[in-house]
């Protein structure tokens, strides 16, 4: 059956979690200089990766409910402050800046603009706060591509669960055999698009044990070589 709709993934997919959280630490001192003694890029970085964790936070380095809470206070402690910030400062500084920090992944925004111009729907399927997305999608400055985003927030349900892709196709009016789904997590995306009944392709190098796929790619602009 014929691909009418390339889903996608949002962190490690479209964006580059990585760089964008360098960015995000780079503004992020910045906007505090004139509350913080010294200017220690790498060691903000290091503590945002730690939590952080490429967007898949491990539990027990998480000392609050949101990955924004336990970097904020994780920065309170480790930066030399003049005068320790409101938690609450911080935490609502990463809802509103993190996203606008985002780094497209290398070959989005052509492969976006080929498949719009080619006439394919084109829809997000993101686990994570639904503001949250929105806001990444904003700073890339992707939002108006895709005829659909859905977070596991908006819908209630979490990938790799098979009824979060088929209810963003039925949103498409489409089968799920008419779709490409577009991922880096070998379970949550390609395991998950898989067991719903669309069609998968994992993009390499952001997690380990994937040998086992058979549909990888490299890079995005390699989207293009399974749609027909």
């Amino acid at each position: 059956m014929k691909i009418q709709a390339v889903l996608f993934d949002l962190d490690n997919t479209l964006t580059h979690r990585d760089q964008s959280v360098v960015v995000y630490a780079r503004q992020f001192l910045q906007d505090f200089s004139y509350n913080l003694s010294s200017h220690e890029l790498e060691k903000t970085v290091q503590i945002i990766r730690r939590i952080d964790n490429g967007g898949y936070p491990k539990k027990e380095l998480l000392t609050h409910p949101s990955i924004a809470a336990s970097v904020g206070h994780a920065l309170t402690e480790a930066l030399a402050w003049k005068a320790t910030p409101d938690l609450e400062e911080l935490t609502q500084y990463w809802f509103q800046q993190f996203g606008m920090a985002a780094v497209a992944m290398q070959g989005a925004a052509d492969l976006l603009q080929y498949l719009k111009q080619q006439q394919y729907s084109l829809a997000v399927i993101s686990n994570g706060g639904h503001a949250t997305r929105l806001k990444i999608l904003e700073g890339l400055g992707f939002s108006h591509c895709f005829d659909e985003i859905i977070s596991s927030e908006l819908v209630g349900i979490s990938k790799p669960k098979p009824e979060i892709f088929l209810e963003t196709c039925q949103r498409l009016s489409i089968q799920p055999q008419q779709a490409l789904y577009v991922g880096d997590h070998p379970v949550n995306d390609y395991a998950g698009a898989i067991g719903a009944g669309l069609n998968a392709l994992l993009l390499n190098g952001f997690h380990e044990d994937v040998a086992h796929i058979p549909q990888r790619i490299d890079k995005l602009k390699q989207v293009v070589d399974y749609l027909d």
